[in-house]
């Protein structure tokens, strides 16, 4: 069985097809699989985010996910993204990432909001 974006817009991610969703995603090749979550990501972000971390990604992958949706520009997703990707990545690698993007204003309000300031600290040398 094959999947789209449109039929995942409004999933939740909690049924049994999700675990359909999740098996068929992993059968696909990993450029693939990196592709389906970035054209679910505005349709779903919260589903797509739940993939993403099903999907077995190597950690260059997880980190171009990161980079496009921050470039994206979608500040209410800062929360979620700080939520599952920073232990995924690692704090320093997040936080580094998020500070070499070019993110709109309210991406980086909302960052530094939900990042307890970590976007404008300046670094250790």
């Amino acid at each position: 069985m094959q999947f789209t974006p449109e039929q995942l817009a409004h999933r939740t991610g909690t049924c049994a097809m999700d675990k359909q969703v999740r098996n068929w995603l992993l059968s696909l090749p990993a450029p693939e699989r990196v592709d389906f979550i970035k054209r679910l990501w505005p349709l779903n972000f919260s589903h797509a985010l739940q993939l993403q971390q099903a999907a077995q990604l190597s950690r260059q992958e997880n980190q171009q996910l990161l980079r496009h949706w921050l470039s994206s520009g979608h500040h209410n997703t800062a929360q979620e993204l700080i939520k599952r990707l920073e232990p995924l990545l690692g704090e320093e690698t997040f936080w580094r990432i998020a500070a070499q993007e070019t993110v709109t204003t309210a991406m980086r309000d909302f960052l530094n909001y939900h990042g307890k300031g970590r976007l404008e600290r300046p670094k250790k040398h």
